[in-house]
């Protein structure tokens, strides 16, 4: 029985990796396929981040699809006077992954930014998978190294989706490559109008409680901390944007959960919960993600809270 255990773990073993090599030959022979994928955003703001001075201080604002949609970049060097960076565009592609990538690049001097959302260490989505497999190859061996078993197992899945065209995310206008400035990789595609109404986004309530709080989430912010205090950088914490209608917590148990979240994070918080709170008309298609006008007001109110900081 052990013997035939074993050797059914090495036939297992050996067809994952004939699929990773078949993937990967699929990759280099079909590289145009997925080059309109929303995802793409991530390739292209993590090779500027590559490409930025290590000697010149620089701002990092990492975080998922809400920051994607309500950071501008090129307006937030305007209003700082500092090379501005973004990083990660959906959550579930993996907040501990876009840190550990992100890491290499913090450099003294530089005032990296995380808008507070909360986040799981299993985190790793398929789609960042994906994405580092068909598009970059640092990407890839980076997750190749730090989680072998995750890639291991998406493979497969990958093959299956580039041979016989499954599992692909249906189009969306909104969500594709060209919604992002290639110069400097941040969601620029025309977005006037909320596709929500108000009474849409206030069924689509949030509640603050840190029993909602992953461990996990404080813990690697927490390390993250750290090391920008060894490489000489800064910390600094704000919170995600949300439709202020969609906000059901009362004030108190806001408060509440502020302090709460004081105590258990190390780097600190540069603004309150409620200034972060936008109205409806500001919105675009989810209590967190902004249109035009929101991304306007969102990048200069950021831009606002991190002069004090700023040398």
């Amino acid at each position: 029985m052990a013997k035939f255990l074993k050797k059914s773990l090495v036939i297992l073993l050996i067809a994952l990796v004939a699929c990773g090599v078949l993937g990967y030959a699929i990759t280099i022979a079909t590289k145009d396929i997925y080059k309109d994928n929303y995802q793409k955003g991530y390739v292209y703001q993590y090779r500027r981040l590559q490409q930025a001075d290590a000697n010149t201080p620089k701002i990092i604002v990492f975080g998922g699809s809400y920051l994607t949609f309500s950071l501008n970049t090129k307006q937030l060097e305007e209003e700082t006077g500092m090379p501005s960076y973004e990083f990660g565009v959906q959550s579930n592609m993996g907040m501990c992954y876009t840190i550990e990538l992100m890491e290499d690049y913090i450099n003294e001097g530089d005032i990296v930014v995380f808008p507070f959302q909360d986040f799981a260490k299993e985190d790793y989505g398929m789609d960042l998978i994906y994405t580092s497999i068909e598009s970059e190859p640092d990407m890839l061996a980076g997750f190749l190294k730090e989680h072998p078993s995750q890639l291991l197992t998406a493979l497969p899945h990958c093959v299956a989706r580039r041979v016989f065209g499954l599992f692909r995310n249906t189009d969306d206008p909104y969500y594709t490559a060209k919604a992002f400035d290639k110069d400097y990789a941040y969601y620029d595609l025309d977005r006037p109008e909320p596709l929500m109404t108000p009474e849409e986004l206030e069924a689509a309530g949030y509640a603050f409680t840190m029993q909602d709080v992953d461990p996990t989430c404080l813990g690697r912010l927490n390390e993250l901390n750290a090391l920008c205090e060894e490489k000489g950088a800064k910390l600094l914490l704000t919170y995600a944007p949300i439709c202020e209608q969609s906000v059901f917590s009362r004030p108190e148990l806001r408060e509440e959960y502020m302090n709460a979240l004081d105590e258990a994070l190390d780097p600190e918080f540069i603004c309150k919960l409620d200034d972060c709170f936008y109205d409806a008309s500001l919105v675009f298609n989810g209590n967190m993600h902004l249109n035009n006008e929101g991304m306007k007001a969102y990048t200069s109110d950021l831009a606002k809270m991190l002069k004090p900081y700023i040398k």
